[in-house]
């Protein structure tokens, strides 16, 4: 079968993606899962129980899917300009370094306590303030694209100089030593653009621009394919009988070398400073994803519960801000009153719900806030008109 029959030369594929719908659903609820783990007291044991294998399944399907379903997203968004991208991209970077004085500086600055019960990588509170999570790299994926769409590079062009910026990320993970950026102060800017060997990933920088840009462009090529395909059913097949016999063999091949895919794939600094090794297997798992979620929603979308799955992931960034606020706050009070939960898959869970619930009363408030205001404006335009067509009458 030739795929170019699939595609079309116009957009044929509008609206809202399923697929994507229910994997960014999976994804928040996984992130947010772990994030709780941040903040209560737990075991991390190499072990099958449930807190272990939900703790570490995030890191299947968690910010390499958020990023590649943003580059996705603005494929089909209509402020798609270097403007907008480039307006988008400094309140994100502002947006990530407020999230850092909510959930960690000013519940630390109010009990006492910092809020995460993992390893605390200094005392100092400003350097705190600038470590660099996903929301600036996201900040910084989204500069980059406001700079390619001023320069109207091609496709072509994008994915090559990405490839380049990729390989000098893996280059920089090897070979880079710490000696070069001897400040701490100096991390948080030298590792927010390209990884530092011997770096402790967890410290100050989570994602370097140079390891993780290729997400968000791979993304937004695939959207904008995504967006001429005509026959999804097709599509989608074809991809899964593609990506799936190539994350079998590479697990096949790990194997024969004497290595679990699933422990590397779960170390956190494997999972930060990614080679392009692993990042093809992440890409070849996105695949195997997206594709399986295109399969399933084709029914699921029937249940009145795929409201819920909407909900959820049209609320993706608020979802993950308000829950990381509550969980730091959540950190910090319990080392307060010296409090420790279990690591019971039914404490965290609990705890999770908890987290959920407070964040989509946040969402309600909002939404009901923002829709108030619409109207509002709507009465006064229409208002205005009213006006407007009696006086010149």
């Amino acid at each position: 079968m030739n795929l170019s029959n699939l595609f079309s030369q116009e957009t044929v594929n509008k609206g809202r993606q399923p697929a994507f719908d229910l994997c960014k659903t999976l994804c928040i609820v996984l992130m947010i899962l772990c994030h709780v783990f941040y903040a209560i007291k737990y075991s991390t044991t190499e072990s099958l129980n449930a807190t272990y294998i939900a703790h570490n399944l995030v890191r299947l399907l968690g910010a390499q899917f958020f990023m590649f379903s943003m580059g996705m997203g603005l494929a089909y968004s209509r402020n798609d300009t270097a403007k907008c991208c480039a307006r988008r991209g400094l309140i994100l970077l502002l947006t990530g370094y407020m999230l850092n004085f909510l959930r960690e500086i000013l519940p630390w600055m109010v009990t006492g306590n910092y809020p995460m019960f993992g390893s605390i990588m200094t005392n100092d509170k400003f350097l705190m303030l600038l470590s660099c999570d996903i929301l600036q790299f996201a900040g910084l994926a989204f500069l980059f694209f406001a700079l390619i769409k001023h320069l109207k590079w091609s496709n072509l062009t994008i994915f090559i100089v990405t490839l380049c910026i990729t390989v000098i990320g893996a280059f920089c993970t090897n070979e880079i030593t710490v000696k070069l950026t001897p400040d701490k102060f100096y991390y948080s800017f030298v590792g927010l653009l390209i990884p530092i060997k011997n770096f402790t990933i967890s410290d100050y920088v989570c994602f370097s621009f140079s390891n993780w840009i290729i997400y968000p462009v791979v993304g937004w090529l695939f959207g904008k394919a995504l967006k001429r395909c005509h026959n999804l059913d097709t599509f989608y097949l074809c991809l899964l009988g593609v990506s799936l016999p190539i994350f079998l063999l590479a697990w096949a091949a790990f194997d024969a070398v004497g290595k679990n895919m699933w422990l590397i794939l779960m170390n956190p600094v494997v999972y930060h400073q990614q080679n392009p090794v692993i990042l093809a297997v992440y890409m070849n798992i996105i695949a195997v994803a997206i594709s399986v979620a295109h399969l399933l929603s084709i029914r699921l979308t029937k249940f009145k519960f795929w409201d819920v799955i909407q909900h959820l992931s049209s609320e993706l960034p608020t979802l993950y801000i308000v829950s990381w606020i509550v969980i730091g706050w959540l950190g910090a009070w319990l080392k307060y009153n010296h409090k420790f939960l279990t690591k019971d898959f039914e404490d965290i869970f609990f705890v999770f719900v908890g987290v959920i619930a407070v964040s989509e009363i946040y969402i309600y408030i909002k939404n009901k806030y923002k829709n108030r205001v619409k109207e509002k404006n709507e009465i006064k335009e229409s208002k205005n008109t009213k006006e407007t067509e009696f006086v010149s009458q």
